[in-house]
C-alpha cells in the first residue's frame, strides 16, 4: 500500500477469527488504525465482544491505534458452536481475564466517523458488512464467505453465507475479493500438510485449531479467516476469478497461487 489505510475487521470470534487477528496485528504498523468490529456468528455477540478484548489483552501488542466497535445495538444472526471453536469461542487456550485498556466505540458513532481510508475485512456473516456498505457506499472489501464447487458446510451453504444469504448476495454486488471454501481448500492452505513455523500465541492457536480439526476427523484443516487476512497483506499470493455460485451470485473468488504454505 502506498498510503496507509485504516482497517475494519468484522470478527465473530471464532478461533479462526482470533488467528486472523493475531496474524494482522503483526502488520499493525501498515495501518493508520485497526478497528475490530465484533459481530455475532460463530458465537453469540456478547461473547464475541468479550473475546475481542481477550485477544487484544493477550496478544502482547500495543493498542494505541486499535479500537473495538460494539455492535450490540444492531440485530444480527448468531450461533454457538463449541465443538469447532471451544467452550469460549477461541479454543479454550486464553485466560478468561482481560483488561479494559482497549478503546471501545459504539457502532453508530463509528459509522458516522467512517471515511474512504477504510478497508473492510469481513470474516463472519455479512449482515453488518452490508449495513456498513449501505451507510457509506463502496469501500475496498475482502470477505471470507461462500462456496462455488466445494461442498457446503452449513445448511447447504458456506457458514458465513448461510447465516444471512440475502446479505451475502447484496455484498457481492459491490467490488470485492472473496476467500471462499474453494480458495481455502488449496493443499498449501491445509495445516495438516506442513509444519507450524509461527511463534507465540499465534503458534499456540494454530496448533489448537489443527488439534480440534483432527478430533472431528476432518480431511482438510484450513483456517478460513486466515486465508482472507493473508490476501490483505500479500495480494500477490493470489489471483482472482469471476464465478457464479449455486444461487447465481457472481463472486470474485481468490485462488491461492503461491508455491509455499500459507503460513
Amino acid at each position: 500500500m502506498s498510503d496507509k489505510k485504516s482497517l475494519a475487521m468484522l470478527c465473530d470470534y471464532g478461533l479462526d477469527d482470533a488467528i486472523a487477528t493475531l496474524y494482522l496485528l503483526e502488520y499493525a504498523d501498515r495501518f493508520n488504525r485497526i478497528d475490530i468490529v465484533s459481530i455475532g456468528g460463530n458465537f453469540p455477540l456478547k461473547s464475541t465482544f468479550v473475546n475481542a478484548k481477550r485477544i487484544l489483552t493477550h496478544s502482547g501488542k500495543r493498542l494505541n491505534n486499535i479500537r473495538i466497535v460494539d455492535t450490540s445495538s444492531f440485530s444480527q444472526p448468531e450461533e454457538h458452536i463449541p465443538e469447532i471453536h471451544g467452550n469460549d469461542g477461541m479454543g479454550d487456550v486464553l485466560p478468561e481475564e482481560y483488561s479494559e485498556t482497549a478503546s471501545v466505540i459504539a457502532y453508530e458513532k463509528w459509522l458516522d466517523e467512517l471515511d474512504s481510508s477504510y478497508i473492510l475485512l469481513s470474516l463472519g456473516p455479512c449482515t453488518v458488512t452490508l449495513d456498513i456498505l449501505k451507510h457509506y457506499g463502496e469501500l475496498p472489501l475482502v470477505m471470507m464467505a461462500g462456496n462455488i464447487s466445494e461442498p457446503p458446510n452449513y445448511n447447504g451453504y458456506e457458514f458465513n453465507h448461510g447465516l444471512d444469504t440475502q446479505a451475502f448476495a447484496e455484498c457481492v454486488k459491490y467490488p470485492h475479493a472473496c476467500a471462499t471454501l474453494d480458495t481455502c481448500h488449496n493443499p498449501l492452505c491445509d495445516l495438516n500438510l506442513f509444519e507450524n513455523s509461527q511463534k507465540g500465541l499465534l503458534k499456540t492457536m494454530l496448533d489448537r485449531y489443527r488439534e480440534m480439526s483432527r478430533s472431528r476427523h476432518e480431511a482438510v484443516c484450513s483456517v478460513y479467516d486466515l486465508t482472507a487476512a493473508v490476501y490483505l497483506i500479500h495480494p500477490e499470493y493470489f489471483r482472482t476469478e469471476r464465478l457464479n455460485d449455486r444461487d447465481g451470485n457472481e463472486v470474485t473468488v481468490l485462488r491461492y497461487i503461491f508455491n509455499e504454505p500459507i503460513v
